[in-house]
């Protein structure tokens, strides 16, 4: 007795076999959870110059604002002599050498350990330099 199959049976068979598999693999699957935390960047939304101090010729002091954290800073920098190729546009670019966060408090006062990363203290350099050049601090 030979039966022969429609062509509707054998994608039923097929379906329901194919669909066993997958449920099968889904349970048999389960992947480790990451050992290491994702590490989260973000970037401040508000950072600004509150109040800047030339203590010494080539030495300064800052307070920083980043968020709601404020950063007591000293640094020391470096002046160059420079100009845009036009006469009359010359200026003294200011490069930060060494910057240092002393005191970190929040929004209320109270004192915060330091968060700051690689990241936050190459802005706060580039903040700190183009506030120098802007208002002219270092012009002789």
């Amino acid at each position: 007795m030979n039966k022969t199959l429609t062509p509707f049976n054998s994608l039923k068979v097929t379906l329901v076999a194919g669909a066993v598999t997958i449920g099968a693999l889904t349970f048999a699957y389960k992947p480790e959870a990451a050992s290491t935390p994702a590490l989260h960047n973000s970037i401040p939304e508000f950072s600004a110059v509150a109040a800047i101090d030339l203590s010494g010729e080539n030495t300064g002091t800052a307070v920083i604002r980043l968020d709601d954290f404020t950063l007591d800073v000293s640094f020391d920098f470096e002046t160059v002599e420079d100009s845009y190729g036009v006469p009359g546009s010359e200026f003294y670019a200011v490069e930060i050498t060494q910057l240092s966060i002393d005191h970190i408090t929040d929004k209320y006062g109270n004192t915060f350990p330091d968060f700051t990363d690689q990241n936050d203290h190459r802005n706060i350099n580039l903040l700190l330099s183009t506030f120098i050049e802007k208002n002219n601090l270092v012009e002789a």
